[in-house]
């Protein structure tokens, strides 16, 4: 490993509306920095780097998110070498996984595929390398891989794979896949030994998919193999189920083998498993921004824009933004989503937009905006640069409030200190780069031109 015919297909399509408010429609889990540096998503592309070569990594997301992958791509070595693959809307994993797959089997029928999601966090050590080399070689027999998570706690927020008769290199066939479950069942499970939490990380050859998506899913198949050089019309793939690979095609294959797993891994998918898998302090608190504590402890307190004081509480999540605050016992935090899922059947814009959008080179807020006009507010982390937003009909006026600013345009470059401006007309566009130790911020003021 890494070998030719080996490749690497993300998932990067998910909504993350289950770490609401951080995590938004607009800008989904997978593409923020939840450990303080670079995204969940160029983690996993980091991973898969590693394993395979990066012409042979595809990433499957919505076109609406295409935007997303690109800021996150931009300013790294993967910028230009990655292949990215659109659903005109996202149907689940199981209609993401066969278009993927037909287009890397389209280019390689020996093809042997390694699916990752985009929004987990998985150690990436040798212990991990060797579980994947077993995976690998299962699948070139035949098998459908699942890397199943040996568990350590009675977890309800996972499901399960119970496993079956051994196989080679540790495997098992995979005997059924359990829902999530009560916490009673859970506890049956962790005692059995035989059961194991469902990453959603598989690995497979592209034929032996194809051919069980025929077989068993052709409500998936058909209507995305009667398409042409892999672009699906708009209608036919709305039309198709939104369901998950595992209900459309592992449940029902005979071919299904589960690795029993014991790297580091979450799917990071509530706030109570964000406070599992992430460092605590002596208190037993996960703590970032701008928080003071008194008598506090087994705890999760993040702080995005302001300062937040907690007093007297013990395993609780309290989650701020700019525009809203989720505060809940830590063991009822998954119903995060259903409050943004409560937001937008109000019209509340909340559910689904941040007011300040956060991105791994820094974050935008909008603080006006007029018929004519509007004000941003710009942060670029120390190093880091981004690319101005400017419309054809807009003209656009930068001016520094803190730090220094390198600008870059067709025209030149122009080193920007505090107070100083500079305009740029007609649509213009330009890169703003952060070459200093310190913050950068800078307001971006959009004029309609007359």
């Amino acid at each position: 490993m890494p070998k030719e015919n080996l490749y690497c297909l993300i998932l990067a399509g998910g909504r993350g509306t289950r770490l609401w408010p951080l995590s938004r429609r607009s800008l989904p889990k997978q593409f923020l920095s939840l450990n303080g540096n670079e995204s969940l998503l160029l983690g996993t592309l980091r991973r898969a780097a590693r394993l395979v070569a990066e012409e042979n990594i595809l990433v499957v997301l919505e076109e609406k998110q295409r935007s997303l992958i690109e800021d996150n791509l931009r300013y790294t070595d993967f910028s230009g070498k990655i292949k990215i693959v659109t659903e005109p809307v996202g149907r689940n994993t199981a209609p993401a996984i066969l278009l993927g797959t037909l287009g890397i089997a389209s280019e390689d029928e020996d093809a042997v595929i390694m699916v990752f999601p985009s929004d987990h966090v998985v150690g990436d050590d040798e212990n991990f390398r060797d579980h994947v080399r077993r995976a690998v070689s299962l699948a070139e027999d035949g098998y459908i891989v699942c890397f199943g998570i040996t568990p350590s706690v009675p977890e309800t927020g996972y499901g399960y794979i119970e496993g079956g008769g051994l196989l080679r290199d540790g495997g098992l066939r995979i005997k059924r896949f359990v829902e999530k479950p009560s916490a009673e069942v859970a506890s049956e499970y962790l005692l059995s030994g035989n059961f194991f939490w469902n990453s959603g990380m598989f690995v497979f050859r592209a034929r032996t998919m194809i051919e069980e998506y025929a077989a068993l899913c052709p409500e998936v198949y058909e209507p995305i193999c009667e398409t042409s050089h892999g672009e699906v019309e708009r209608d036919v793939y709305a039309g198709l189920p939104s369901v998950p690979v595992d209900r459309a095609v592992m449940e029902k294959t005979s071919r299904g083998a589960v690795i029993p797993s014991s790297f580091s891994w979450s799917d990071i998918g509530s706030w109570r498993l964000f406070y599992e898998f992430f460092p605590k302090d002596c208190e037993g608190n996960v703590l970032e921004g701008d928080v003071i504590l008194r008598g506090t402890e087994d705890s999760i307190v993040k702080s995005g824009s302001r300062l937040v004081c907690v007093s007297g509480l013990r395993n609780v999540a309290v989650i701020e933004t700019k525009d809203a605050v989720f505060i809940s016992d830590l063991d009822r935090s998954n119903e995060a989503g259903e409050f943004a899922k409560e937001l937008r059947e109000r019209g509340r814009g909340e559910a689904d937009h941040p007011e300040v959008v956060h991105y791994p080179w820094g974050s935008r807020e909008e603080i006006e905006k007029g018929e004519f006009s509007k004000v941003i507010k710009t942060t670029v982390l120390p190093g880091k640069s981004v690319r101005t937003e400017n419309m054809p009909s807009e003209n656009l006026r930068l001016l520094v409030l803190e730090g220094e600013a390198l600008i870059i345009s067709e025209e030149g470059k122009d080193e920007l200190g505090l107070g100083q401006t500079i305009l740029f007309e007609d649509g213009t566009n330009c890169a703003v780069e952060n070459k200093t130790d310190d913050i950068l911020v800078i307001l971006e003021v959009f004029s309609v031109i007359d």
